[in-house]
């Protein structure tokens, strides 16, 4: 067997391998992920450090620390609901090949009458397809680390496992236990965040349904708007000039505001007021935007003066040059809209 000092130098002259390997899986995962629409708050990688791999490899518990230590590249992916964990170990177990007497699952581990760390890790390598590519065959046999956790289990880990924090260490009976209640209150939070997810898909499928029999006596909310505005104006969306969302929470809950200041509170009413021809103007004027500038367009379309009077609250300032030919074939009144917004101007031919 080597001695300590030249396998850390080994380590030392091989770490940009394994830096590059930490790369490589962290763009196959995220590619992955995304073609199976699975959301995530992050991925990262890192190649250990030469001081972790160094006080590791001193350990007793290696033989040979070279061939025993399996995390010297490690990928962290965090999902947002612990429900999407094993969405994301399924697709890493095919695409990897997965070293299964080193992988575990720490909340197997942890059996049903015990709180603490859950998380997945995987050792693994590329499998015997990939490395046939001559830019992966000088990574073969070489393993790496994969760990999957939830953000919530992940806000978990990082406090129990902070070394330079309060927590570590053997705390009194009474602290300890209180310790790991919280990691029981994150375990609920997190399962009843799965549940709620459930239930705005099954909500979200029966707006569908409804809007299928042509029954619009619907409450107005993110959900339902994003699925009668994703049906109302296909055409625009198909040719990639609408975008069907909102951008995100906070404005999604403004939109909504300002629709109840308006006086519409269900679909039937918001689709009362929509042009018959709107989609049509909005294809001839190549106009583009989202689901948010829509909306303000067809409100303002509507009543203009109501509109900045009642539900405009100073959020937005400017319209561009495509949006004020929109408006103008519906005879808005541009003295009245001027007043509250700045228009685009067109740019001088030099």
């Amino acid at each position: 067997m080597r001695d300590k000092a030249s396998i850390i130098k080994w380590y030392e002259e091989n770490r940009p391998i394994y830096e590059s390997i930490a790369g490589k899986v962290e763009d196959i995962i995220k590619e992955n992920l995304e073609q199976n629409n699975i959301q995530y708050h992050s991925i990262t990688n890192r190649p250990k450090s030469i001081e972790s791999f160094s006080n590791k490899a001193k350990s007793e518990k290696y033989t040979d620390p070279i061939k025993e230590i399996k995390d010297m590249a490690g990928i962290r992916v965090i999902t947002y609901l612990e429900s999407d964990v094993a969405k994301v170990a399924e697709i890493i177990e095919n695409l990897f090949d997965i070293d299964r007497d080193n992988s575990l699952d720490q909340s197997q581990l942890l059996g049903s009458d015990k709180l603490g760390y859950r998380s997945v890790h995987y050792v693994a390598k590329f499998n015997r397809r990939r490395c046939n590519l001559p830019e992966y065959k000088p990574y073969k046999n070489l393993p790496f680390e994969i760990q999957i956790r939830s953000i919530l289990q992940h806000a978990w880990a990082e406090i129990e496992h902070d070394r330079n924090y309060k927590f570590t260490g053997k705390l009194p009976m009474q602290l300890e236990r209180r310790f790991y209640l919280i990691s029981g209150m994150l375990e609920s939070a997190d399962r009843e965040f799965v549940a709620i997810a459930q239930e705005i898909d099954k909500y979200r499928n029966t707006v569908v349904e409804e809007l299928g029999k042509g029954d619009l006596d619907i409450e107005i909310n993110t959900a339902s708007l994003i699925e009668y505005l994703s049906k109302r104006f296909d055409k625009s969306i198909k040719q990639k000039l609408v975008i069907p969302t909102f951008g995100d929470r906070e404005l999604s809950a403004t939109i909504a505001e300002e629709l109840r200041l308006f006086g519409i509170q269900k679909l039937n009413q918001l689709d009362e007021i929509i042009p018959s021809d709107l989609q049509e103007k909005m294809l001839n004027s190549h106009y583009s935007g989202n689901f948010i500038s829509i909306i303000r367009h067809i409100l303002i379309i509507n009543d203009t003066k109501k509109y900045f009077e009642l539900s405009w609250r100073n959020g937005w300032g400017f319209l561009r040059r495509r949006s004020l030919a929109l408006l103008k074939k519906y005879n808005v009144d541009m003295t009245h809209l001027q007043k509250h917004v700045k228009i685009e101007q067109a740019q001088k031919k030099k």
